[in-house]
């Protein structure tokens, strides 16, 4: 993707941002053939076990046998094969979706996102190591930097993760909320790709999902008003999407709501300040910024 065609501002710290994740994500693409590399060879050595004791057993003749062989090594080649190309166009989706779409939001839904905002909503997954804070750092400035690092803490540390929500800046609570609309907008798009493949295939959210989306919106809530209001629609459509009885709303005075059906009612209590210890994570590995489920 050229940075021409993301919609983002032109502005030399976003381009430079923009660049830099897309070349950090990119450089994962012969790890990620490794790994992809290694499942193929373990399914294969499964499979041709399977085989092999179907033969034992008189199963089936050496023929036979001979000719699924065949089959399943000319499988694995193909598989081996075709496998960089596929993985470097799901790490360009990625970009796409986790890395410039949130950027895309605070662009189109927040009250005048500076730079360095945009900048490290982009940089956020960037960052997997003390090296990869270093450089960012360095290149970025202790502006982005600081917002990338209190992004990344939020997360690092599930058990103090009401406290840190809570006491963070109003640039890095809305990033998170632009990180949050992300991954509903990730939702939507599988519950699409799963209605085209697998018709029958229902999409769910995780037992208490939508309850820690909840505890950590509250504890942000009030940060940028518009773009609340742009979470709030996208939770609530990823939620019918999903069939979930949940939906969030907002009350007189301004608060969030958790309420259950169409009718707004008090809706379960949550205290943020007491987390349980089998809390779910959020969306993604652990991170904001991951995968969906």
């Amino acid at each position: 993707m050229k940075f021409s065609e993301s919609g983002l501002p032109s502005h030399r710290l976003v381009e430079s941002a923009f660049e830099y994740s897309q070349k950090n994500i990119l450089s994962r693409v012969n790890d990620e053939v490794r790994i992809f590399t290694q499942q193929v060879n373990m399914s294969f050595t499964q499979n041709l076990m399977m085989l092999d004791l179907e033969k034992q057993a008189g199963g089936m003749s050496d023929e036979e046998y001979k000719r699924e062989k065949e089959q399943m090594d000319r499988l694995r080649e193909q598989q081996i094969k075709i496998g960089p190309q596929l993985i470097e166009k799901e790490l360009r989706n990625i970009f796409v979706t986790r890395r410039v779409g949130p950027a895309k939001e605070l662009v189109t839904h927040a009250d005048a996102p500076g730079p360095e905002l945009l900048a490290a909503v982009m940089l956020v997954d960037c960052v997997r190591s003390p090296l990869d804070y270093k450089n960012v750092a360095e290149k970025f400035g202790p502006g982005v930097a600081d917002l990338v690092a209190e992004i990344v803490h939020i997360d690092a540390y599930p058990s103090e993760r009401v406290q840190n929500l809570g006491r963070a800046g109003v640039d890095t609570k809305r990033a998170y909320t632009a990180l949050m609309i992300s991954s509903m907008e990730q939702v939507l798009a599988q519950v699409e790709r799963a209605a085209k493949a697998k018709p029958a295939q229902k999409i769910v959210f995780p037992p208490g999902q939508e309850e820690q989306i909840f505890s950590d919106a509250r504890l942000i809530w009030g940060a940028d008003p518009k773009l609340e209001k742009r979470f709030l629609d996208a939770f609530n459509k990823a939620s019918t999407a999903v069939s979930s009885p949940y939906r969030l709303e907002v009350d007189a005075a301004g608060a969030l709501e958790f309420v259950k059906g169409a009718t707004a009612g008090p809706g379960p209590k949550i205290d943020p300040k007491k987390p349980k210890p089998n809390d779910p994570k959020p969306p993604g590995n652990g991170s904001i910024g991951g995968d969906v489920f």
